[in-house]
């Protein structure tokens, strides 16, 4: 694909073997000064590049970390910074997206994040098990799909969900709904049957507001999205009972670690 005269190559798992056969040698990656120039030149918008290092999967390939509203991205670069590669880097024998991985490591909140999150819990459902911040919006309709899979594992003893209610702007009434849920105490069951009253108690307003103020600085922006207690961010819904599990297991035993 061609951009402004610039050739952008789009990594997907088909691509692997491909780039796989580069050079196993020490590799040279261009400056953050020369990415940053050619992202400007490409896309016609100044990003930040906070780092340019050789990339662990892409033999003879370079990872450039830019900062895009607050959360990094990563952008494939060859070492003499003539070609981007964007998008997804998939391993074709586990059908892992690498990209993704290594974007949530590298926008992993803090131990002190994790702590301020916790005080913005607005409910818990389900009493043990592994656990999960689950940031979610009233109106949100994948929220909605994602509850019956939360709900059913909590029923189930297998996992304890932290709910931050973080309502968007493009759904009106949704911070109401939510500082009333909290005032009212309606928990879950409010959350699932989209209740709403006057009540906009200072406790209410006070958690919704520092939920919505707190997650924009850390770039989340959208709900669904899972926060495990290592710090993990998982934006999007989780499609089913077993992955979910299984992020929240794995990324338990890596707090405890």
């Amino acid at each position: 694909m061609k951009v402004k005269g610039r050739k952008v190559f789009f990594c997907t798992g088909l691509t692997l073997g491909i780039f796989l056969m580069g050079s196993l040698m020490a590799l040279a990656c261009p400056t953050v000064q020369q990415v940053q120039e050619g992202i400007k030149k490409v896309f016609n918008q100044s990003f930040e590049v906070k780092k340019v290092q050789p990339s662990k999967e892409l033999p003879g390939i370079c990872e450039a970390h830019v900062l895009v509203q607050e959360r990094y991205n990563i952008l494939y670069v060859d070492e003499k910074g003539k070609y981007f590669f964007a998008g997804n880097l998939i391993e074709i024998a586990t059908g892992k997206n690498l990209t993704q991985e290594a974007s949530q490591e590298l926008n992993k909140l803090t131990v002190d994040d994790v702590k301020k999150l916790t005080s913005l819990v607005a409910f818990t459902v389900g009493k043990k098990g592994p656990e999960v911040y689950f940031i979610t919006d009233p109106q949100c309709p994948y929220c909605k799909k994602a509850l019956p899979t939360l709900k059913k594992l909590t029923d189930e003893g297998k996992l304890k969900v932290h709910v931050v209610l973080f309502p968007l702007s493009i759904h009106p009434g949704a911070k109401e709904q939510s500082i009333s849920i909290i005032c009212d105490k309606k928990e879950l069951p409010g959350l699932e049957s989209g209740y709403k009253s006057e009540n906009q108690c200072e406790e209410g307003k006070k958690k919704v507001e520092g939920a919505e103020s707190f997650l924009q600085t850390k770039g989340i922006r959208g709900t669904p999205s899972y926060i495990f207690p290592n710090g993990k961010v998982n934006v999007g819904m989780i499609d089913s009972e077993e992955n979910l599990l299984k992020m929240a297991e794995e990324n338990q035993l890596a707090k405890a670690k």
